[in-house]
């Protein structure tokens, strides 16, 4: 009940939020970079983000055992939404990540899956910048929460 319950705070917390960065690398065409690259620095191993974001600890969360792991995680870039967008369809196969459903019309969420788990992705312009928002968590079909 409990898990459940967090899971519900996560996504609700990410859908109201809805933060996120980016920086830019190489030309630009029409205010849209060519590519941006992989931090060297991430806090979940098998979810990217882009080189030169900044993270906001102070907005941000994660939870990790064995067996489950929850996190809300924040950052704040420099690029194009449109081209962090296009980051996340290259990088996330390339994790292992399977595309679920895209959505873009102002803000951009981005839905992928991998071995029982959701990862969401938010990305917002903010002020010139872009805000990254990245929510991992259990599938809910993923039998986590029966017992």
């Amino acid at each position: 009940m409990f898990s459940r319950f967090l899971v519900c705070v996560l996504i609700a917390t990410f859908i109201l939020s809805g933060c996120a960065t980016t920086s830019r690398r190489g030309s630009t065409v029409a205010g849209v970079s060519n590519e941006l690259e992989v931090s060297a620095l991430l806090k979940f191993d098998d979810i990217p983000v882009p080189n030169g974001f900044n993270f906001i600890a102070v907005d941000s969360f994660a939870f990790q055992t064995q067996d489950i792991r929850v996190g809300l995680l924040k950052y704040e870039g420099k690029a194009n939404p449109d081209e962090v967008v296009q980051f996340y369809k290259e990088q996330m196969p390339l994790y292992n990540w399977k595309t679920i459903n895209l959505i873009e019309y102002e803000r951009r969420i981005l839905n992928f899956e991998k071995d029982g788990q959701s990862a969401v992705i938010t990305i917002d312009a903010k002020g010139g910048k872009s805000a990254l928002v990245i929510a991992v968590s259990p599938r809910s079909d993923a039998g986590i929460f029966e017992k």
